[in-house]
Parts: structure tokens; sequence; C-alpha cells
């Protein structure tokens, strides 16, 4: 085994070395999406898999997303497949971007409470409810599943009487924070919605800016 795990120092080579990883990393309640990737085989028993993924961390109420990059070496042992090799590391940061997220930092969790509430109130299935997150004037909406720009509060009421039918539940995959100011900042990335009824769920994937 060659195992160079994101959130710890360690070359982990053997199996009991990975269960004490994974004690202490799934305490962080990980959820991982793919965000890029590639396969490239070796023989009919082995496959290379690197790519770009995007982990959500931590507790319901403050999940928070790590950007990392990953390979993965897979070969079938004993006719189950098997990872042999497991590299992941976090993105680098481009130049310039450690000032940038210090100076929004402190926006940071305002944005993910934000849209936590957001997101809460499309599970109440109340459109009053959801539009009253908007302003009632000079609001500039373009919803993901209407071709229309909405301008005030009661089209956006009317905007989630349709939309609400289709039971969506967002999760952001990656995203980020500019501060305008002491009380505004624009929160964009990527989100996925699922969407449909219990037995037959469908993710919607698309960007935001809020």
């Amino acid at each position: 085994l060659s195992f160079l795990p994101t959130v710890s120092p360690k070359f982990i080579r053997d199996p009991e070395s990975t269960k004490e990883y994974f004690t202490e990393f799934l305490k962080k309640l990980p959820h991982g999406t793919i965000t890029s990737d590639n396969v490239q085989q070796y023989g009919p028993d082995a496959y290379l898999h690197t790519g770009m993924y995007t982990f959500l961390t931590g507790p319901a109420d403050n999940r928070a997303p790590v950007e990392a990059r990953f390979s993965y070496m897979w070969r079938k042992i004993d006719g189950a497949w098997k990872i042999v090799h497991h590299h992941s590391s976090a993105l680098p940061k481009a130049p310039g971007a450690a000032v940038e997220e210090a100076e929004s930092e402190d926006m940071y969790p305002i944005a993910q409470a934000n849209f936590k509430s957001w997101n809460d109130a499309l599970q109440t299935q109340d459109y009053e409810k959801v539009a009253d997150l908007y302003a009632k004037k000079d609001l500039s909406f373009l919803p993901t599943v209407s071709p229309k720009f909405i301008r005030d509060g009661d089209s956006a009421k009317e905007y989630f009487m349709e939309f609400l039918k289709k039971l969506p539940d967002g999760t952001v995959t990656s995203d980020n924070v500019q501060r305008y100011g002491p009380d505004a900042y624009l929160h964009t990335g990527l989100y996925t919605f699922m969407t449909g009824p219990a037995d037959n769920r469908a993710p919607l994937e698309a960007r935001f800016s809020y």
C-alpha cells in the first residue's frame, strides 16, 4: 500500500495505519464530489484514476469545502478491486489568495449560514418564506430553471411556487466569498441540487452568485 492522505503528514504503508487515519478523518463527516477526472488502464486488472474533488467537512450547520487533487491506483486482487495507491493533496493557493482570504474570512461563516437559511427555507416548501429572503425591490435574480430576469419580490414568489414542486435540496461544492464593506459580500461558486420525488432523485449541477 502507498497512501499519502490529504490531512496527515504521514506516508501510510499498511492497513492498520489506514484504519488509524480514517478513525480520525471520519470525525470530520467528509462527503466528496469529483469535479474533474481521468482514467488510465494498465492491463485487465489495474487502472489509475486521477483528478480533482471537493470534500465538504464539519457538522451539518457549519460545512466547509476542501478542494483537493487525487490519484487512486486500483488493482483487482482475488477478484475484488482494492486501492493499492492513494495520493490526495489540497490545491495550492494562487498568488495573493492568502491576502484575499484573510480579508474575507470573517464573512465566510456568514455566507455559509445565509446559504443554509436559504436551503432550509426550500425544505419547508413555503414559497412565501423563501421569497422573503429576497429584496422586495432593486432585486436582480437570474434563476436556474427559468429564462426570466426577476426584479421584484412578487415575481420571486411566482418562481418559487413552481420551483419548490421539484423538492430541491442544494449542496455547495466549491465557493468563494468577497467582502464589500461591513454589510455586503459576494458569494459565488458551484452547487448541486437534488430534485424530484424520494424514489427518483436527480442531481442538477449549477453555478451561483449571491
